[in-house]
């Protein structure tokens, strides 16, 4: 998730092999300092699609730890009120190059956009997070970046599971949710926030 705890395929209506074509093949590649300003381009790109939503757009993910291999990908997420808000979104969405998704969510929206000239992919979620600006994504983020020996094994356990799973993204992400969802209890802790055990996102 996309670096993000835990992804469930229990909506009935999700096609998990479709899923599979449209996030591609898992490529880990070495950190690029210029990912942030990629983030920070396509935030300010997004103000005319997403008017105040964009104030509150976060990276996160592997491409927002320094120093951290990553599958090329700029993840960001902003709060909604609502699905029904983020639906509303769409078209505007689909007008930015963004394309809709459907890997198995119930409290997003997920889309993804690609460049013909470029290697990166840029992945936008829209969430229902009653916890922002605590949401889990954001503090696994900062976890890693103040632990280095947690990122470190974090990178290990992805070059394993792309070796293992390249052609298979949802199963790649599946393959991280015990180490993530440590992690994320682990940030969580240090903030004294209780432990997090609702994972379906």
């Amino acid at each position: 998730m996309r670096d993000i705890p835990a992804i469930h395929y229990t909506n009935q209506m999700h096609d998990p092999a479709q899923a599979r074509r449209a996030l591609g093949h898992v490529s880990i590649v070495s950190p690029d300092p210029s990912w942030p300003e990629y983030f920070s381009r396509e935030r300010a790109r997004l103000r005319s699609f997403l008017g105040p939503l964009a104030d509150e757009l976060q990276h996160y993910g592997s491409t927002a730890v320094p120093g951290l291999s990553a599958k090329p990908i700029i993840d960001m997420m902003t709060p909604v009120a609502s699905l029904e808000q983020a639906d509303a979104l769409s078209e505007q969405l689909a007008a930015a190059k963004y394309r809709r998704i459907d890997a198995g969510f119930f409290k997003r929206r997920f889309f993804r956009r690609t460049a013909a000239d470029t290697n990166l992919a840029w992945h936008l979620h829209l969430v229902v997070a009653p916890a922002w600006p605590v949401k889990n994504e954001l503090l696994l983020r900062d976890w890693l970046i103040r632990r280095p020996d947690v990122a470190r094994a974090y990178e290990a356990l992805k070059m394993e599971l792309a070796t293992a799973y390249g052609d298979d993204m949802p199963r790649y992400t599946e393959g991280k949710t015990i180490f993530l969802r440590k992690a994320v209890n682990d940030a969580r802790l240090s903030h004294g926030l209780p432990a997090e055990h609702d994972w379906d996102e």
